[in-house]
């Protein structure tokens, strides 16, 4: 099994063991944020939309509301159920869901209107070749969507975010900056359109809930979180609110189209 073959195994294992604490959490569930995004792609009720690393499928659901049909694609079975469990309750038949990998998408050369993908990036190995795949099933006049953290331009800074991350979901490959976003989507002969950035808010102890590390690695999760405190050297804001330790992701959007 290659490398490749033997991460996805990984998060299959991950994301089936913690499936109901990261559909939960309020960043993964934010309806309004699905929405949002969801009309950021402009997509059109004639229009067919693949949802990519879909997980729990709210933006999936989120783009079958607006569109003919939709497909989200996800690598573990549990989230699947949950996305299928939340599309029968909102009574959506115009979607379907599909297990597979993104980095060999089961689905024709511009197939789809619209291709997006949220909050998955830093979980890919070789995120060329994940966009290289949705570049190729998206049409030429059609768009994409990757919404996901972004890394510091700083190195130091953004190792250390990464170590944080890795600690508490071992799925966690690396938060991509902007720079290297922008440099992967011309390689693939990708414009960016628009790409609004903002931050996303947690609530330390909250937030390792989604990973569920045990005990001794929370406690270091924790130690280098409030190391971070005065220096940020996390590059993720860390602050103390009250008693609570809290921090934040800065997030972006690019909404894209093919040169």
């Amino acid at each position: 099994m290659d490398d490749s073959r033997e991460h996805l195994e990984r998060v299959r294992r991950q994301f089936t063991r913690q499936a109901d604490a990261y559909s939960d959490m309020p960043q993964t569930s934010d309806a309004a944020r699905a929405e949002a995004l969801a009309a950021f792609t402009g997509v059109q009720p004639h229009h067919d939309v693949l949802d990519v690393a879909c997980g729990p499928g709210f933006l999936t659901a989120a783009l079958a509301r607006r569109c003919a049909r939709a497909f989200g694609l996800d690598g573990t079975p549990a989230l699947l159920e949950r996305a299928r469990l939340h599309a029968a309750e909102r009574g959506l038949d115009n979607l379907r869901f599909h297990q597979g990998d993104a980095e060999a998408l089961p689905f024709a050369d511009e197939r789809f209107d619209v291709v997006s993908c949220k909050a998955a990036f830093h979980h890919f190995p070789r995120p060329d070749r994940v966009l290289a795949e949705m570049r190729r099933v998206v049409k030429r006049d059609g768009r994409l969507l990757v919404a996901d953290m972004l890394g510091s331009e700083n190195p130091a800074c953004a190792q250390y975010h990464d170590r944080i991350e890795r600690l508490c979901d071992p799925t966690h490959v690396r938060a991509l900056p902007r720079s290297e976003f922008e440099r992967m989507f011309a390689a693939a002969g990708l414009t960016v359109l628009a790409a609004p950035s903002g931050s996303m808010d947690y609530d330390v102890d909250a937030w390792m809930a989604h990973g569920g590390p045990p005990a001794d690695v929370a406690a270091e999760i924790v130690r280098l979180f409030e190391a971070s405190l005065e220096t940020d050297r996390s590059g993720l804001a860390v602050r103390r609110e009250g008693d609570r330790l809290r921090f934040s992701h800065r997030v972006v959007s690019f909404l894209l189209k093919p040169v």
